[in-house]
């Protein structure tokens, strides 16, 4: 059996399971009430990982008296959401059948002799499945099922305990909405790892990862506006929670950076995309995400100003005892600092906005009284709807940026993020254009908003500072203090100094677009 499993996965603290099991809307939408059966899986593969390095799950599940072998690939995972390709058949064993498989491509791909000599059981599962049929109000049909018990491998084991709400007929958006009303009793935090991907945690614990970059959307000009709008607000999300899945496993300053630049493309899309329908610019989830960067931003300042700014003083300055003592007070402001960014990242608060912007992409209330005449701007091809906001915000940096030896420091600063709404907007559309003139112009603009972007690093430096001299007390500290605000006043005015040749060079490139 061949089937797309659409399923939100979230995790539960143990504590908090009787109160999950006594919520009020469990009963109201599952009037029979649960049942339980314990369920008791094998995962196969290769000594070396074939199988998961191809985004591959090959198990043999005990259910009760049957047998059933799954093998899963491919799909998606958005805000806790998996969309994964799933193939099921019944066996006489606990050991893999690959006659029992009808699909071409399941086939073809168990038809190496080798490799399936090769398979041997890696990991198991064994958990008790307590299972309750819920159906919504509108007639969606979801799953609800509550797995406690633990994946075990030769080098350990690990705990389970998590809920499962799949898909059974509906909108995709019942899921999330569900999630949203459990959480008013019970804490629960989406999460992308799957039990296959936790066995194999088991035993090959993974390394520190790098930070995820942004990623080019998957859009294409037979889209709609409104298509394309969802697919780079899916892209930036899980742009968000890839690094904030791994800064749960250890900090690092690109995590904070990167989830920064998530939510940052996001807020651009909502006001890019608003154009064609207002209600995208959604008041309460834009407030959310401003919460969001307000609690990163400092962290990411303070690393800046440690990792960037300080040394090459201290490297010029080596036997100043007030630019150690000012490292030292620096070191305790960006610990606070960073404190505060992952108990943010792990907060009810944040989980709750993952899900809220889930149930918001699915139900699309921007639609929800529309006009014909927005409604047709959001079915436009993107193709018209692209070039048009690339030529208006194209428009805007060539306006903020006149007379710019006279910018006040304000206006730079305008003048930064109307150059990072031109390069989301082109990277965003990047797919539509894959010409030379697109890159260099993309190129141009990265290069303009670094030297903006140290220019406001330049600027927060003495906010920074302002903080530290609040504290007082300290005569060489405070002397150490004048130094870097001197040296950051040379160091500001040789940037500004360079500036013109890189506004120059952008106002050169040719747009792209078609305009």
């Amino acid at each position: 059996m061949n089937n797309t499993e659409i399923e939100l996965k979230l995790l539960i603290d143990p504590a908090d399971v009787p109160r999950l099991r006594r919520h009020p809307l469990l009963k109201a939408l599952c009037p029979a009430g649960p049942k339980a059966r314990k369920l008791s899986s094998t995962y196969f593969d290769t000594d070396d990982f074939l199988l998961k390095n191809r985004d591959i799950a090959l198990r043999v599940r005990r259910d009760g008296r049957r047998w059933i072998q799954t093998v899963k690939g491919g799909g998606s995972v958005r805000a806790g959401l998996h969309q994964r390709d799933e193939w099921e058949a019944p066996v006489a064993h606990n050991q893999p059948d690959f006659t029992k498989f009808a699909d071409a491509g399941v086939v073809r791909l168990f038809a190496d002799e080798t490799l399936r000599r090769r398979l041997h059981p890696v990991f198991t599962t064994e958990f008790t499945r307590t299972i309750w049929l819920l159906e919504t109000e509108a007639g969606d049909q979801v799953e609800m099922a509550l797995d406690r018990g633990e994946v075990r491998a030769e080098q350990g084991s690990a705990p389970i305990s998590e809920v499962e709400l799949e898909l059974k007929a509906g909108d995709p958006a019942a899921l999330y909405e569900l999630a949203l009303a459990l959480l008013e009793v019970v804490p629960l935090r989406p999460e992308n790892a799957s039990k296959a991907e936790r066995g194999y945690a088991l035993g090959a614990p993974p390394p520190m990862l790098p930070a995820v970059k942004a990623a080019t959307p998957e859009v294409g000009p037979e889209m709609t506006a409104e298509a394309a709008f969802r697919a780079i607000a899916w892209n930036c999300i899980g742009q968000l929670q890839d690094n904030q899945a791994r800064l749960q496993h250890g900090y690092d300053a690109e995590y904070i950076h990167q989830m920064r630049v998530a939510v940052r493309r996001l807020r651009s899309a909502l006001n890019l995309f608003s154009s064609a329908a207002p209600a995208i610019k959604d008041a309460a989830l834009a407030g959310e995400l401003r919460w969001l960067v307000g609690e990163l931003g400092p962290a990411r300042d303070w690393d800046v100003f440690l990792a960037e700014t300080l040394p090459p003083a201290i490297e010029a300055r080596p036997d100043d005892a007030g630019l150690v003592r000012l490292r030292q007070a620096a070191v305790g402001m960006c610990q606070a600092a960073r404190t505060r960014a992952c108990a943010a990242a792990a907060s009810a608060r944040y989980y709750r906005l993952l899900l809220e912007l889930g149930r918001w992409l699915w139900r699309a209330p921007w639609r929800e009284g529309a006009s014909a005449e927005t409604l047709a701007l959001l079915d436009q091809p993107l193709a018209s709807f692209a070039a048009a906001m690339l030529a208006r915000r194209h428009r805007r940096l060539r306006r903020r940026g006149r007379r710019l030896d006279r910018l006040s420091v304000d206006e730079r600063h305008e003048l930064r993020i109307a150059a990072k709404k031109v390069r989301y907007a082109a990277e965003f559309f990047s797919e539509l254009y894959p010409t030379k003139a697109a890159r260099a112009y993309v190129q141009s603009l990265a290069g303009l908003q670094d030297e903006l972007g140290v220019l406001n690093d330049q600027a927060v430096t003495e906010r920074l500072l302002a903080q530290i001299e609040a504290g007082g007390g300290d005569l060489l500290r405070e002397r150490a203090v004048g130094v870097i605000i001197g040296w950051n006043a040379c160091n500001t005015r040789t940037r500004l100094a360079g500036m013109a040749r890189v506004w120059k060079r952008f106002r050169r490139c040719k747009v792209f677009w078609g305009e």
